[in-house]
């Protein structure tokens, strides 16, 4: 009886333990899921706050970029338009340039084709040194005539000038070569005496430069004017006429003078020169 009791006994508290167990686990279980699903849906309500927020900054910085992109256009497109305007006045200047090119070389074939022209002109110098010993020198002829002159000058070089432009920063001046060569010759020992117009300040650079190397320079007085176009080569050779020693006149302008043989003629204008000078 008393087995049994305990058997009964012993049978009930198996079964309340199981029961507690089972129950524990089914409370653990019921706990457990709640905060999983709040798991869940924290993070999915997180994930809908963030995404709208990406996507925004997204927008912006495309559009940020779409501003930049304008900006970088507009900016081609003036420095194309200034680009397009350089090369319009280029392509003009060009067609200048090829018209005056196309000008000069006319003048050249003309100057150099004129048939009689030139036949007429070769005979009045043939004639003119035949008879008088003189030599029209128009345009070009006259630096090519004196420039020799000087290089073989021998004892004295005269000469009276309106204009003497001295440019030393111009490579291609034939004013500068006569000049240059007025002081070669003083090099060689040849007497070079050179008067100019004081109230031309372009005088002023041929008048320094030629003081420097040694050669007699002066101006003439300035209650004058000295407009005078002469030189005179070891007191026998003349060059007077319209020409003054700048690159216009020698180079682009028409002008004309002549070449004289005659130490009368020679003596008398040096006298001259010499009267001008003292008369300073």
């Amino acid at each position: 009886m008393r087995l049994k009791n305990y058997m009964l006994v012993l049978i009930i508290a198996v079964t309340i333990i199981t029961a507690g167990c089972l129950s524990e686990k089914t409370v653990e279980s019921a706990g457990t899921a709640p905060i999983e699903k709040n798991r869940t849906t924290t993070e999915t309500t997180t994930t809908a706050k963030v995404l709208p927020v990406e996507n925004r900054s997204a927008e912006m910085e495309l559009a940020e970029n779409l501003s930049r992109c304008n900006k970088q256009v507009l900016l081609l497109q003036q420095a194309l338009n200034q680009t397009m305007k350089r090369l319009e006045n280029l392509s003009e200047s060009y067609k200048a340039c090829l018209v005056e090119v196309e000008t000069l070389e006319n003048q050249d074939k003309n100057r150099g084709t004129c048939g009689d022209d030139t036949i007429e002109y070769e005979e009045t110098n043939s004639i003119l040194n035949e008879t008088m010993g003189i030599e029209l020198l128009p345009d070009e002829e006259y630096y090519h005539r004196l420039i020799s002159a000087i290089e073989n000058s021998r004892e004295s070089v005269y000469v009276m000038m309106f204009l003497m432009k001295y440019d030393p920063g111009d490579s291609f001046d034939w004013a500068n070569d006569l000049i240059r060569a007025l002081v070669s010759a003083r090099r060689r020992g040849v007497e070079v005496h050179v008067l100019l117009e004081d109230s031309l300040e372009d005088n002023r650079a041929a008048y320094e430069y030629l003081r420097s190397k040694g050669v007699d320079v002066s101006f003439d007085s300035p209650q004058t004017t000295l407009h005078a176009k002469v030189v005179v080569v070891d007191g026998e050779i003349v060059f007077i006429g319209s020409h003054n020693w700048s690159e216009s006149a020698l180079y682009w302008n028409h002008e004309v003078s002549i070449r004289i043989e005659s130490k009368e003629l020679a003596n008398a204008l040096i006298n001259y020169f010499n009267e001008i000078k003292r008369g300073q």
